[in-house]
């Protein structure tokens, strides 16, 4: 059962998040990258957050989420979904609040090929909202969203895991 509404949860939140961004599309200008995002996947906390601050690290386990994008990047239309994943540190990260930075690494295809990119990750979350920031060469990713906790709770048992599911812009620098 609880399986099913973190689904029925995140099936609501993309299909809103979808609608909004085919609603409010970027203008595109060639050589330009401005692109609406919606991306998810499953990160896995060590050693888990808790109420008493602590020191970890978090981890998609590579490109494991998917990432769907309405737009252009470096002025090549995107034509699909493509792959998403991070690895991040964090210190004194507890269930109130922690900032976190790593690297993030994604695939998104476009009318020229696939794009990877490679980026800076900065997170900060205030309970369960997480806003993040990557900057990769040239173009700058900012999105919103919610940690929707799988294992663990933050008060009998530490955070673990979560699904997050973001809302962002791509755009150039």
């Amino acid at each position: 059962m609880r399986s099913l509404i973190v689904l029925q949860t995140t099936g609501a939140l993309a299909t809103l998040a979808a609608a909004t961004l085919l609603a409010a599309a970027p203008a595109h200008a060639a050589g330009k990258t401005s692109a609406a995002c919606v991306s998810q996947f499953t990160s896995t906390i060590t050693p888990g957050l808790s109420i008493t601050p602590s020191s970890g690290t978090q981890t998609t386990g590579g490109a494991s989420g998917t990432i769907a994008c309405i737009g252009k990047i470096d002025g090549r239309r995107i034509t699909g979904i493509g792959s998403v994943g991070y690895d991040s540190a964090y210190t004194a990260g507890s269930c109130a609040s922690e900032t976190s930075t790593g690297t993030v690494r994604g695939t998104i295809p476009t009318t020229g090929g696939d794009q990877d990119l490679v980026g800076a990750l900065t997170v900060q979350r205030t309970a369960l909202i997480i806003r993040a920031r990557v900057q990769f060469d040239g173009i700058r990713y900012i999105g919103i969203g919610p940690a929707i906790p799988l294992l663990g709770n933050c008060i009998l048992t530490p955070l673990q895991r979560v699904l997050i599911v973001l809302t962002g812009t791509l755009s150039s620098n």
